[in-house]
């Protein structure tokens, strides 16, 4: 989701806001192209895997992914979940087009024969002073980009994998919470947050309501949702892909971070307030997922939504049922970073009780990150969703 070791682009994001370069910027969201038909692609068997995202389907941009390292390969490295439902149909390993060898400040490409594009940080809506769509942070830099890369259009033994939106809603709570505590400057930076995809009007009329700034944010990520879906469609579907399989956005509140956060809540305003947060965040990412599904519909057979939400969810509620032994906390250690945070080291210092190999049934490996098994699991969803869509 966030870019790995720092987690600073959720500050970054607010900090552009509060400079007032996304003030006025509203009205992006809205579809406009649901009436077009879809040009239909003959599809061979899956030869190809080729990846947009965020860090959980960034395979070493940073030279590291956002889980557990193998410290006797650290190179390779655990398997994410797009390595493992490429390898589900006997491709071997994918490759980081793009890296960055300082945390994202700058970029190269690696190989034009990488298909993985996701960058750890990335949004689906990248401020311009992130460099917008001009930047590997964009999702719409990283489909645009593997299109070009493949000469303009897509093969019939294509599948493409999408993940974003995780970076996005996150950003939107830090916005909305700091936004709450009353300050005129966080409340502006809220506001301009929201001008992204939201209109003057829309802006208006939903914050005048009772519980209005989470009424906002309700319609931004609906918003935000049929933007996800233009920009995936423009550069899949429209340019032949006969397969593409888009992630659905989790239950956030459900991570360690948010816990966290929600818990700072409840201590600072009392329980009812850090209940009320938590449910404003879990509509605000059910809207999304909503409309979501109804907009990928229109992709016919050639799209499948994998339920990460619902499954997700599932597993931290039952993790027995899935092998796991801990959902709620992080098995890195907070101030390590992923290059540290090693499989011999965690087997090195276990927790107290615990025995070496511990972590590989905890879901996540910090805050924010799921672990070699948080992976399998994801992978899981999304190999069951395209058995069911018939893609082999």
């Amino acid at each position: 989701m966030s870019f790995p070791r720092s987690r600073r682009v959720f500050p970054a994001v607010l900090a552009a806001l509060a400079a007032g370069v996304l003030v006025g910027c509203g009205g992006g969201g809205g579809s406009d192209s649901s009436s077009a038909p879809l040009p239909s692609a003959a599809a061979a068997p899956v030869s190809r895997v080729v990846v947009a995202g965020d860090s959980l389907a960034d395979v070493g941009t940073a030279g590291f992914k956002a889980t557990v390292q193998s410290a006797a390969n650290p190179a390779r490295g655990y398997p994410i979940y797009p390595e493992i439902v490429a390898s589900s149909f006997g491709i071997s390993s994918l490759c980081n087009y793009f890296s960055s060898p300082d945390m994202g400040q700058t970029f190269t490409t690696t190989s034009t024969n990488c298909t993985d594009f996701a960058v750890a940080g990335s949004l689906i809506v990248n401020p311009p002073t992130h460099d917008g769509d001009n930047s590997p942070f964009s999702l719409k830099h990283q489909l645009s980009t593997a299109v070009d890369a493949n000469g303009g259009s897509w093969r019939g033994g294509d599948l493409i994998v999408v993940d974003a939106g995780g970076n996005d809603v996150a950003a939107l709570a830090d916005a909305y919470r700091n936004a709450q505590a009353g300050s005129a400057s966080d409340q502006a930076i809220y506001l301009a947050f929201l001008a992204q995809q939201l209109s003057a009007s829309q802006i208006s009329s939903t914050t005048s309501q009772a519980n209005g700034g989470s009424v906002a944010a309700g319609l931004y990520m609906t918003e935000l949702a049929h933007t996800y879906w233009d920009t995936i469609r423009a550069n899949t579907l429209d340019r032949g892909a006969p397969r593409v399989a888009i992630l659905d956005v989790p239950d956030i509140t459900l991570t360690p971070r948010l816990r966290t956060i929600i818990g700072n809540i409840a201590t600072a305003q009392g329980s009812a307030a850090a209940t009320q947060f938590q449910a404003n965040v879990r509509s605000w990412i059910a809207g999304f997922n909503a409309e979501l599904t109804t907009l990928a519909a229109e992709g016919g057979s050639r799209v499948v939504v994998a339920p990460y939400d619902e499954e997700f969810s599932a597993q931290i509620a039952s993790p027995a049922a899935f092998g796991l032994t801990n959902v709620t906390e992080a098995a890195c250690p907070p101030a390590a970073g992923f290059p540290a945070c090693t499989d011999a080291a965690l087997d090195a210092a276990p927790p107290p009780g615990l025995a070496p190999g511990w972590w590989k049934t905890w879901y996540f490996s910090d805050s924010f990150h799921p672990t070699p098994r948080g992976h399998e699991l994801l992978a899981g969803t999304v190999n069951n969703a395209i058995t069911r869509a018939g893609w082999r």
